[in-house]
């Protein structure tokens, strides 16, 4: 997108006059005597046969051009009737005798004029104005385009990527989603890249999944995937739209292995359903055996990030709840009864150790060894410790437990 240096001449021809009404248009157009000039050139266009006439429609649109440019027209379609009367011109005189000789500068003209005003408008705010003069320019510069005309060697490029965005730009702050949809579109189905363009995949992929077009949404999130593999939002995306259905969720773990964002915050979704909620789901078990491997999946793909290691020590201490509700409910005395609730103490207290002698103290080390901490991180940390003050509670451990005390009366 760029602003053109034009000399632009007015292409008088004396060869011949029309009538004496055009006569009067030429003369007031050389005076610049705009008003007069578009009062005369309006009047010769109204009489029906004059309509076939190349010049007149030639010199409306360079007087039309000269009056879009004063400020009682702002914001009226001067300009535009201006780029319609000089197609018109060209239509009626296929030589086009009164613009080749300034390399059809008039329409270059033309796209100046709108491309000022819009960054005038954009700066200034108005972006609804800014998106009218942007998407004019652009308009203008598809007709120059159509024609392969070029000025002092300046031709357009196939694809105006700036000013496409910037249009697009401009009727997103004006909050006007479709119209930015359907310029961002232009440049996203020309697969354009580079790393100012990245909004653009986010913004259609967000605007067709709220208007439910799936084809849409899908096509563009592919486009990303393949610019900027390695831009985690698309995964984010895809988990987004993946709901509550666990086939679709295996998939997108299935398609980002090494994804310790999406195996944690599946686990954390896991955890939230078995453990937060009033009533447990029916495939309680099947959802406990599956946030165990999720968890595992996650802490493989990244054991230095403490939260995985946290999730599963808490993950693990549920289930030690669980036998052990599990242990009460043996009521009986029969060797049968006894063999279960030994059992039981066994893999309870097996289990708890996987919580204080490995994941709650994976986490606790790290979190521990950290200079400063977040917010959340400090939270975490308290979680850790409160796990392991706990477990040596359990195992009646004096000194360790005072150690942890300690440790929590510090956070307090």
């Amino acid at each position: 997108m760029q602003k053109l240096a034009l000399t632009l001449l007015l292409a008088f021809m004396t060869a011949r006059l029309f009538s004496q009404s055009i006569d009067d248009v030429k003369k007031y157009a050389i005076l610049q005597k705009w008003e007069d000039a578009k009062t005369n050139v309006d009047k010769f266009l109204s009489v029906e046969k004059n309509t076939k006439n190349a010049e007149g429609w030639y010199y409306k649109g360079y007087i039309y051009a000269e009056l879009a440019k004063l400020p009682n027209y702002a914001g009226t379609n001067t300009r535009m009737q201006a780029f319609e009367a000089f197609k018109k011109y060209q239509e009626l005189d296929p030589k086009n005798e009164m613009m080749k000789e300034n390399q059809n500068g008039e329409f270059f003209g033309l796209y100046n004029a709108y491309f000022d005003d819009g960054v005038a408008k954009y700066n200034s705010k108005n972006y609804g104005d800014a998106f009218t003069d942007f998407k004019n320019a652009l308009m203008v510069e598809g007709y120059i385009k159509s024609k392969n005309y070029s000025y002092k060697s300046f031709s357009f490029p196939a694809l105006d990527t700036q000013l496409t965005q910037n249009t697009a730009l401009a009727a997103y702050l004006n909050k006007d989603s479709a119209n930015a949809a359907a310029y961002y579109q232009k440049l996203a189905d020309a697969k354009v890249v580079g790393e100012n363009f990245t909004d653009i995949y986010q913004f259609l992929v967000e605007y067709f999944n709220a208007k439910n077009d799936i084809a849409n949404r899908d096509k563009y999130l592919g486009i990303a995937k393949e610019l900027y593999p390695k831009n985690s939002n698309w995964e984010d995306y895809e988990w987004k739209f993946a709901g509550n259905d666990p086939q679709k969720k295996d998939n997108v773990l299935a398609e980002y292995p090494n994804s310790y964002s999406l195996y944690y915050n599946y686990a954390a979704e896991l955890f939230n359903e078995l453990y937060t909620s009033e009533k447990k789901p029916d495939d309680y078990i099947a959802k406990q055996n599956k946030l165990d491997s999720i968890t595992l999946k996650a802490i493989r793909i990244d054991n230095a990030r403490p939260e995985g290691n946290l999730l599963m020590a808490r993950h693990l201490l549920n289930e030690v709840y669980d036998m052990e509700d599990a242990y009460s409910a043996i009521k009986g005395t029969k060797p049968d009864d006894v063999k279960k609730k030994n059992d039981l103490m066994t893999k309870i207290n097996s289990t708890y150790d996987q919580v204080g002698l490995k994941y709650a103290k994976a986490a606790y080390d790290t979190y521990n060894a950290m200079t400063t901490m977040k917010p959340y991180e400090k939270g975490n940390y308290k979680v850790a410790v409160n796990l392991l003050l706990g477990y040596w509670e359990y195992k009646k451990d004096a000194a360790k437990v005072k150690e942890f005390q300690d440790k929590m009366k510090s956070q307090d």
